[in-house]
């Protein structure tokens, strides 16, 4: 069977990895002419590489560190000290550190917090822990029923001060969805959150040793092209054609530079 993808970003190229590997003949349409979506990486006319903002990898990524190995690019992950570092903007130069020590899981993130002296005064410090217990002992059920508040509604439940969300959540936010704390569902972060708390190396962080459209993406598309699928640049979607029943037809292609509509 063919499967058509729209869209040759990490989800996408995942998705026709696996596809690939399951038998299927996966063709992935990009309408840009880069790879990544928003992990795409650009050279501008001095040769060097722009990218779409700060692309990290945390050890509670099992799926991305999965996929790393199963393309054989593992060396290609350089991981950094277990520490979280953030600026102050009130205190310009002046960095706020969260060591994690290297202890089980989750005393060693909660140690690290409660070292934090410069950032977070024992009353925040208490009112956050008591907000994430229900994620501790209830899961990733707790978190996911959490999804009918954004991240900033959340935290101001658990009585969590705007001073932490400026210094804190809306850097991590962004870091981890690209989005601010009013705009994104508490259940994306509060999940990493849950895993770091869960996993002793979950938020120990990663730099890919090069951009990701040639260290991560490129090695997806020839893993995909070598087992005869297709990965097509500058194949713009213009719809997605339904049955009568709803279901996909297939996909009508916007043609380039004037050039007529095409399936």
């Amino acid at each position: 069977m063919r499967v058509a993808i729209a869209g040759a970003g990490l989800a996408g190229l995942s998705c026709a990895k696996y596809l690939v590997d399951a038998g299927y003949t996966p063709i992935v349409l990009e309408r840009r002419d880069v790879l990544g979506g928003l992990v795409a990486a650009w050279k501008d006319e001095e040769g060097d590489w722009y990218e779409t903002g700060l692309h990290v990898f945390f050890g509670a990524y099992p799926n991305m560190l999965q996929l790393f190995k199963e393309l054989g690019i593992e060396d290609r992950l350089q991981w950094k000290e277990h520490t979280l570092i953030f600026n102050q903007p009130e205190k310009p130069g002046t960095y706020s550190r969260f060591d994690v020590p290297d202890i089980p899981a989750p005393i060693n993130v909660i140690t690290s917090i409660l070292r934090n002296n410069d950032m977070l005064t024992w009353e925040q410090k208490i009112r956050f822990a008591i907000g994430l217990l229900p994620a501790i002992v209830r899961g990733q059920k707790y978190v996911e029923d959490m999804d009918k508040y954004s991240l900033l509604e959340w935290l101001r439940k658990q009585g969590v001060d705007e001073r932490v969300n400026s210094d804190i959540f809306i850097a991590a936010s962004k870091a981890l969805t690209f989005i601010n704390p009013d705009e994104v569902s508490a259940t994306v972060p509060l999940t990493a959150l849950n895993r770091f708390l869960r996993e002793r190396y979950g938020s120990k962080v990663a730099f890919l040793d090069g951009s990701p459209t040639e260290r991560l993406c490129q090695p997806m598309v020839d893993y995909i092209t070598e087992r005869g699928g297709q990965v097509r640049l500058n194949a713009p979607l213009k719809e997605i054609l339904l049955n009568e029943d709803g279901t996909v037809k297939g996909f009508l292609l916007r043609g380039l530079d004037g050039a007529p509509t095409k399936f």
